[in-house]
C-alpha cells in the first residue's frame, strides 16, 4: 500500500469515528405523571327519616283518642234517647189519665151530682220503685235476655239517678255490652259511670273493665296505664290483684 493511500484510509477511519461520537442520541423524556386526584370530602350523611314505627304509634294514639271521644258521644246520645223515651211514656200516661176523667155535667135544670172520685193512678214501669226495676232487670240478666235487661236498667238509671242501685245497674249495662263484644259501647258506659260516681264502690272494678275494653280496641299502652292506676289507688282490692296479673301477662 502506498503511503498516500494509507493516509487516506486512516483519515477516513478517523472521520467515521468522530461522526459516530458526534451523532445526536435520542433523548427519552419521561412524561410527567398525572397528579393523583385529591380525595373528595365525604358527603354529609343524609338525615334519617322518621321511623315508620314511631309514626304508626302516634297515629294509633290519635285514633284511640278519637274512638274514645266517639264512644262518649254515643253514650251521651243513648242517655238522651232514654230520657226522651221516659218523657214520651210520661206524656202517654198523662193523656190516658185525662181521657179517663169523667166529663163535667152540663149546667141546666138537672141537679148536680156528688163530685166524682179522682181516678186511680195508672201503674207504669217508669213509676216503679228502683228495687223492683233492679230485681226485674237482674232476672232478665241471669236469663241472658240482655236487651230486655238493658231497657229495664236504663229505666232505673233515668228515673232514679241518685239511688244506691243506680251504680250496679249501669255497671251491668256496660258488662252486657262487653259480653256482646260491643267494646266501644261498654267503654262509653263504664266511663259514664266513672264520671257520674267517681267515689263509688265499683270504681276499682270499673277501671279494670275500662282497661279490658281499651286492650280489646287495640290500645294496649292505655290499658296498662289504667291497670297501673287500679294498683296504685286501690292496692288491696280484688280488682288490683287482677290488674297485677294482667300487667304481668
Amino acid at each position: 500500500m502506498t503511503p498516500g493511500l494509507f493516509r487516506i484510509t486512516v483519515a477516513a477511519l478517523f472521520l467515521a469515528g468522530c461522526a459516530e461520537t458526534l451523532r445526536p442520541r435520542a433523548v427519552t423524556v419521561e412524561q410527567p405523571r398525572a397528579p393523583v386526584e385529591a380525595e373528595r370530602p365525604a358527603e354529609p350523611a343524609v338525615a334519617e327519616p322518621p321511623r315508620l314505627a314511631e309514626q304508626l304509634t302516634r297515629i294509633a294514639g290519635e285514633l284511640g283518642e278519637l274512638q274514645n271521644a266517639v264512644a262518649k258521644l254515643m253514650a251521651a246520645s243513648r242517655q238522651h234517647e232514654d230520657q226522651l223515651l221516659h218523657l214520651q211514656r210520661r206524656l202517654s200516661e198523662l193523656e190516658s189519665q185525662t181521657r179517663n176523667r169523667s166529663a163535667p155535667v152540663p149546667g141546666g135544670f138537672a141537679p148536680a151530682g156528688p163530685p166524682a172520685a179522682p181516678p186511680a193512678p195508672v201503674a207504669s214501669a217508669t213509676t216503679a220503685p228502683a228495687e223492683d226495676l233492679y230485681r226485674t232487670g237482674s232476672e232478665k240478666f241471669r236469663a241472658k235476655e240482655w236487651d230486655a235487661a238493658v231497657l229495664i236498667f236504663y229505666d232505673l238509671i233515668v228515673t232514679h239517678p241518685d239511688h244506691a242501685l243506680r251504680e250496679n245497674a249501669q255497671f251491668l249495662v256496660a258488662d252486657i255490652f262487653y259480653a256482646q263484644r260491643d267494646y266501644r259501647g261498654a267503654l262509653a258506659e263504664f266511663e259514664a259511670l266513672l264520671a257520674a260516681l267517681p267515689k263509688g264502690a265499683k270504681v276499682p272494678d270499673t277501671l279494670l273493665k275500662i282497661g279490658l275494653c281499651q286492650r280489646a280496641l287495640g290500645d294496649g299502652a292505655r290499658a296498662r296505664r289504667t291497670w297501673e292506676r287500679v294498683v296504685r289507688e286501690f292496692p288491696s282490692s280484688v280488682a288490683a290483684r287482677q290488674a297485677r296479673v294482667l300487667l304481668r301477662s
